[in-house]
């Protein structure tokens, strides 16, 4: 897979480039919108990840021209603003998934992930009484949301994206607690929670013994 990473922050832009070569992606790397635009002219491109706020060209100006091309190559925004009004914006020019800044680098790795599984369902059936919807994040009981905190849902989220895997704990930190930076993380916490509000899939979700956790069935 080919993919155009935009943004003027050096270390960063090498930091992703770096972490998604190792996932054995194809990357190009530009730090403003007009070496993008020529990557853009000169490639063929699986998807792209484009901060807001560029040189030259703004980040919302290549979307566009982007989307002047193609309709549906998938698209990842990544900004340090929080503005409602930039979120509106970005995705009525036409982005898939949007990042706030800081973030960790397997939310990335997730975002990717879940716009490419989209293109197969957005509602991962568990079994005849459970679903769960990954456009909105949460867990369905016979197609009602069950009642439960952002940080289960996440976490239920990370574990049947990956379903019958063993996900790391940091991995699963990273994800669940966002850009939280806290010394501890108290996720048997969070795990066993969940456990007793759902007791119809607590067997599902197993600890591996000094690794992490994953959903089976």
């Amino acid at each position: 897979m080919n993919i155009l990473l935009v943004d003027d922050n050096q270390k960063l832009n090498s930091t992703i480039k770096d972490f998604l070569e190792l996932k054995n992606y194809s990357v190009f790397s530009a730090s403003n919108g007009n070496e993008a635009i020529k990557l853009i002219d000169s490639n063929n491109f699986d998807l792209y990840i484009i901060d807001v706020n560029l040189p030259a060209k703004s980040g919302i100006e290549i979307v566009k021209y982007i989307r002047s091309k193609d309709l549906n190559v998938p698209i990842i925004m990544i900004t340090a603003s929080l503005e409602v009004d930039t979120f509106v914006n970005a995705f009525k020019t036409g982005c898939n998934e949007y990042i706030k800044k800081p973030f960790h680098l397997a939310e990335l790795d997730i975002r990717i992930n879940n716009i490419f599984n989209k293109t197969i369902t957005d509602i991962v059936k568990i079994d005849n009484n459970y679903s769960f919807d990954l456009l909105n994040q949460e867990l369905l009981y016979n197609n009602e949301p069950v009642k439960l905190r952002k940080k289960e849902n996440r976490l239920l989220e990370i574990l049947i994206k990956n379903r019958n895997k063993t996900v790391s704990t940091q991995d699963i930190i990273d994800f669940v607690w966002e850009n939280e930076f806290k010394d501890n993380y108290p996720l048997r916490q969070l795990v066993s929670g969940l456990k007793k509000k759902i007791p119809d899939l607590k067997n599902n979700i197993k600890s591996i013994n000094r690794v992490g956790y994953r959903f089976e069935g």
